[in-house]
């Protein structure tokens, strides 16, 4: 499960740190997959690798990633050539991180040891859900969660003084934390910089803000509390796949590649393949996409993060 991306970006002793020891995760580490045997899979089970897995091979890889080296673009030299995308902006790097860790979370996968996809543990579901918003839900992350109001609602908080600063004296907001600063949330790793923690808060306001409305709506006055946060959810779910869809693929992928999927399904990940599922008929993920493709592909978006 050696990603080359990975070793680009860290070095050996980064490489080698465990997640579930690193991760500032406030609710208890996930112990159990969403469903058992949820593990990775192989989408070229058969390929042979790019070169033989040696100290040589290793060393050779990771002077790619110096400077001066074959994936410096130079930026900011005269023999620079990294032009800048005119599609998009900075921010869909950080939308695709957020995408990521909602559909992958390996606690333990050192990239210099070599990890079999099959005996890797995924704590995410193959499916854009928000789990990692959601966590276990009410009742198996209640930290996450604010019921106060007598609904279910997410905890966010008010940045004191920030009306003081802001246009129109708007109050600004934060993603819950302890008394150590760290983030109160499902996943640890959308607090890793500022944009991805304002992405993650916006998803949590969001969701309060859809239950504010269905409780206003005299159609839903009778409906439970659970109910009301199951709709909310759904819906939630709903308007975020539809971004992806509609605005995040056709920007990344193109919309004709997008129309083409749609219409006669993935070329290589194909459904139907018992590659792609364990035992129970559960849709896994093939490492060289979560660890590859997908993880490389967000990183070149745009040509500089400023």
């Amino acid at each position: 499960m050696l990603g080359l991306a990975g070793l680009l970006s860290c070095n050996a002793e980064q490489a080698a740190e465990d997640l579930s020891k690193k991760t500032t995760l406030q609710e208890p580490k996930p112990t159990s997959p969403p469903f058992p045997a949820n593990v990775f899979s192989r989408m070229f089970p058969e390929s042979p690798p790019f070169v033989p897995s040696t100290d040589e091979a290793r060393e050779q890889a990771k002077k790619l990633g110096v400077k001066g080296g074959l994936l410096d673009a130079l930026d900011g030299q005269p023999n620079g050539n990294n032009p800048d995308n005119p599609n998009m902006t900075e921010g869909v790097t950080f939308i695709g991180q957020f995408l990521d860790h909602d559909l992958t979370l390996a606690l333990k996968a050192p990239l210099l040891e070599q990890t079999q996809p099959g005996q890797t543990t995924n704590f995410r579901t193959v499916k854009f859900d928000l789990d990692s918003v959601y966590g276990g839900g009410p009742d198996g992350s209640p930290e996450l969660y604010d019921t106060s109001s007598g609904d279910i609602k997410f905890r966010v908080e008010a940045i004191p003084g920030s009306e003081q600063v802001s246009k129109k004296r708007a109050g600004r907001f934060d993603l819950p934390r302890d008394q150590k600063n760290n983030a109160i949330l499902g996943d640890s790793r959308n607090d890793e910089n500022v944009v991805i923690s304002q992405f993650h808060l916006a998803m949590l306001k969001f969701h309060n803000a859809v239950v504010d409305r269905l409780r206003a709506d005299s159609g839903q006055a009778n409906r439970s509390t659970r109910d009301i946060f199951e709709e909310t959810r759904r819906q939630v779910q709903w308007h975020y796949q539809w971004i992806i869809l509609n605005e995040y693929l056709p920007l990344t992928i193109g919309q004709n590649r997008v129309d083409e999927i749609l219409q006669n399904g993935p070329r290589f990940y194909r459904l139907q393949d018992s590659q792609f599922r364990n035992s129970n008929g559960d849709l896994l993920i093939p490492v060289e996409f979560a660890v590859g493709a997908y993880r490389s592909a967000i990183r070149k978006f745009v040509p500089l993060i400023s």
